[in-house]
């Protein structure tokens, strides 16, 4: 039993890695033994399942891979393998709009906020009731505030992460606690009565959100 440690394993695999990376049953091998021995954390574990990727690339491998790499803190390769997975063929809306919604949160996690504002919003194309989405969305547009120039545009972007908030309490009973502590949240953020009068705009007019967020919403303002 002591031959299957991850260290013994590791003393015996290494050294071949190299040679017989691009020789499929020595792979499977590696990936068996080092499955059954419970060492999926190490290196060549991982060095292993991407060279596989190779003979059988369809999208749940390429999921999968990913969330390996989500497992190991490896994000931007987690990114790359879920990518190549959500392009895939065969694959239904609810499993692409739940994968586009992993790309959100680790676009989220990467403070790629932009990125992860369109990923939510292709899975919201692909299940238009994930409220998960819509709450990934609306913390999406927040984070991405900070980086407008105008503050003025800064606090709008409230309006429009309100919408999304609203929207998954609609349409998703299961978030519909966490968007309404959200939107109450939020609610202070908004610009206040004279902000809003100074820039001569009306309560309930439509306005654009500028830059990567470019959400058109309906002026708010402070209660």
């Amino acid at each position: 039993e002591d031959l299957l440690t991850c260290e013994s394993l590791n003393s015996y695999f290494l050294p071949q890695f190299e040679h017989h990376k691009n020789d499929q049953t020595f792979l499977d091998k590696v990936i068996n033994l080092y499955t059954a021995s419970g060492c999926e954390n190490a290196e060549i574990y991982m060095a292993a399942s991407e060279e596989l990727y190779r003979f059988n690339s369809g999208p749940e491998e390429a999921h999968d891979l990913a969330m390996m790499f989500v497992a190991k803190g490896d994000y931007t390769k987690a990114l790359k393998y879920l990518q190549l997975a959500v392009t895939g063929d065969d694959i239904n809306n609810e499993t692409r709009a739940d994968w586009f919604y992993k790309l959100a949160v680790i676009s989220s996690a990467n403070q790629d906020y932009c990125d992860a504002i369109s990923y939510a919003r292709e899975a919201i194309v692909n299940k238009s009731d994930f409220g998960k989405a819509y709450l990934a969305l609306g913390d999406g547009i927040i984070a991405a505030s900070s980086r407008l120039t105008d503050e003025f545009d800064q606090r709008a972007a409230y309006w429009a992460a309100a919408d999304k908030y609203a929207k998954a309490a609609s349409v998703d009973p299961s978030v519909a606690p966490e968007a309404r502590q959200k939107l109450a949240d939020n609610q202070d953020q908004y610009p206040d009565k004279e902000e809003v009068f100074f820039r001569d705009m009306k309560e309930g007019a439509s306005y654009l959100v500028a830059g990567c967020i470019n959400e058109n919403t309906t002026v708010r303002a402070r209660k």
